[in-house]
């Protein structure tokens, strides 16, 4: 990628995060990258075009990290779902004009509904290591695993969403409850020896 194509992205990053997506015209981000609009559009034509590039910045950035790492399987599954979080808070306009944009760009729902179902059929293999290690307990419930990864699906999807629904603006502290919210939420499946592992790790968390 050429330094203007990203410059572009980086200041679009920066303005949609700041603004929303609905309020940023191609102007106010040739206004902020220094160059003209024809400029702009020689690299990226559309507003859309900008957006779906930098989804699937998102998207490159999580598959890379998307793995569990066979050492300390525990460990490893809290570290990914810590380093997704601060990935989601870079590109948070994406989670909070989430629904806007998949309206919108048929291009990014459509790729959104398969990357889903991808990284569900990953997720659950992800459990059945998990258990076959004496991380996560059986399920008690029929699907209760599939239903797992869609509760937190949803949540990484609308957490921001609902800050702002009772504050004006986010911060790196929202990440903090975010993460709080998704590693206890683990807490439930462990087995008793995991559990152990993770007041080892979290001591502060115990009551």
């Amino acid at each position: 990628m050429n330094a203007t194509k990203q410059k572009i992205l980086s200041k679009s990053l920066k303005l949609f995060n700041e603004f929303g997506v609905s309020n940023i015209s191609l102007r106010d981000i040739s206004e902020e990258a220094g160059i003209s609009v024809g400029n702009l559009q020689y690299h990226l034509k559309k507003r859309e075009d900008i957006i779906e590039s930098l989804y699937f910045q998102i998207v490159e950035k999580i598959d890379r990290i998307y793995a569990i790492q066979n050492e300390d399987l525990l460990k490893s599954l809290l570290n990914i779902s810590n380093e997704i979080i601060k990935i989601l808070y870079e590109y948070r306009f994406f989670s909070l004009d989430f629904i806007t944009i998949t309206r919108n760009n048929q291009k990014i729902k459509n790729h959104y509904s398969e990357l889903s179902k991808q990284r569900e059929t990953a997720f659950l293999e992800v459990i059945k290591i998990l258990i076959k290690n004496g991380i996560f307990r059986k399920e008690l419930l029929k699907n209760e695993y599939q239903h797992f990864y869609k509760r937190t699906e949803v949540i990484s999807n609308f957490w921001f969403s609902s800050i702002l629904i009772q504050k004006k603006t986010l911060s790196k502290k929202s990440l903090e409850g975010y993460s709080l919210l998704v590693t206890q939420s683990i807490f439930p499946y462990l087995t008793d020896d995991a559990k152990k592992q993770y007041a080892a790790i979290f001591p502060k968390q115990l009551v």
